[in-house]
């Protein structure tokens, strides 16, 4: 699940690049941006995954609290702290940041950055770190009430709906500037996203009965699936179209209608996921199985690295693509494919790397060399 909703992950922010050279309201930009904005759904379902692993881990467990901050808060810690370092500088280097050679600027810069979670894509970091934070709560609460999960879901889901229609509705029209900085930019807050980890959470505390529920009502799910696809392109239309939004607020997940998406979108991909744990073992999948286990692993990593692969896709590829439109538009798959393999192909340097694997929140050990034991001789003996 990982490694799948990794790919489609990097096909958003690969997909926006290509989005970014078409102009606005041509049938091209909106066709494009119809089908992406359906795609942003990703990021729910990378929160659900985080929410699963984390009680799948500790809910039938001795749980302490001190040691999960110094593992989880150590191991997500270190990756933010050096990935917004080196966003800085090579932002300084492409020079959309001028730094003025002096420390101080550099220092101020980063600060702010900790703080925001502005640089590229690092937000989500800085959501998990909240979410580490009132994770033992949510442990306690979950396992105190486990008679009233369902409860607990339903009104997870309509505090949901609720925000997500107050922030594309309500927040518009109001001054947010006095607001404090996690509620001004409610992306960057954890509570924004509370339901997928809710959500995630139950169904590992209910892992068994949800998954047979899901495998017995596959091609229903299946064919509601590819009824909302179409749903989904007709609401970025009407955002377009009727509400008059901007492409940026028409794409924009804080939206009431991506819960249920995402909740489908979700269950689908734990039953791809399924399907595949069944097979992996077999024999003729023996090469896929390594690559798919590599890419669940550098997952995290690949995240964190995608901006410089990205870079490179925009700036030094995307120029000889945007002049004809067949190969602008046929190149888009391997477009994906280029940023997917070589920020993996980065992220396994960096997994595989004593020391540097913590910029990607892995421990990986120095190689031990053998010890060469000496058999005394039989005259000694």
């Amino acid at each position: 699940m990982r490694g799948f909703i990794m790919l489609c992950v990097l096909s958003v922010h690969t997909m926006s690049i290509y989005d970014s050279r078409l102009e606005d309201w041509t049938v091209e930009f909106l066709a494009m941006s119809a089908v992406h904005s359906s795609m942003h759904v990703m990021r729910m379902a990378f929160m659900f995954i985080t929410g699963l692993v984390l009680f799948i881990t500790y809910y039938r467990r001795d749980f302490q609290t001190v040691a999960f901050w110094k593992k989880r808060l150590f191991f997500t810690m270190i990756p933010y702290v050096f990935w917004n370092i080196a966003y800085i500088l090579f932002r300084s280097a492409a020079s959309s940041i001028n730094l003025h050679g002096s420390f101080f600027n550099f220092v101020k810069t980063l600060m702010v950055s900790l703080i925001h979670g502005d640089q590229f894509y690092i937000y989500y970091v800085l959501v998990t770190l909240q979410l580490y934070m009132i994770f033992p709560l949510m442990l306690h609460g979950l396992r105190k009430f486990e008679k009233y999960h369902m409860q607990i879901f339903l009104w997870s889901a309509y505090l949901q709906l609720a925000m997500t229609a107050f922030f594309k509705f309500g927040i518009p029209h109001l001054d947010t500037s006095h607001w404090p900085y996690l509620f001004a930019n409610y992306g960057v807050f954890v509570l924004t996203y509370q339901c997928y980890f809710i959500a995630g959470g139950i169904a590992a505390c209910h892992y068994d009965k949800i998954v047979k529920f899901i495998e017995e009502h596959a091609r229903f799910l299946t064919s509601i699936f590819c009824a909302s696809l179409v749903m989904m392109w007709i609401h970025y239309y009407l955002n377009r179209f009727i509400l008059h939004e901007s492409d940026h607020k028409a794409q924009s997940v804080h939206q009431p209608v991506y819960l249920p998406w995402a909740l489908l979108v979700v269950a689908l991909v734990l039953y791809l996921g399924r399907l595949w744990a069944k097979r992996r073992t077999e024999r003729k999948w023996k090469l896929f199985s390594c690559f798919v286990m590599t890419a669940s692993q550098t997952s995290f990593g690949m995240y964190l690295v995608q901006p410089f692969s990205l870079y490179v896709m925009g700036k030094y590829m995307m120029p000889h693509l945007a002049g004809n439109k067949w190969l602008f538009y046929g190149s888009l798959p391997f477009g994906i494919l280029f940023v997917y393999f070589s920020s993996m192909l980065i992220a396994y340097i960096f997994y595989k790397t004593p020391i540097l694997s913590y910029c990607i929140g892995r421990k990986s050990k120095f190689p031990v060399r053998a010890k060469t034991v000496q058999v005394p001789d039989k005259q000694q003996i």
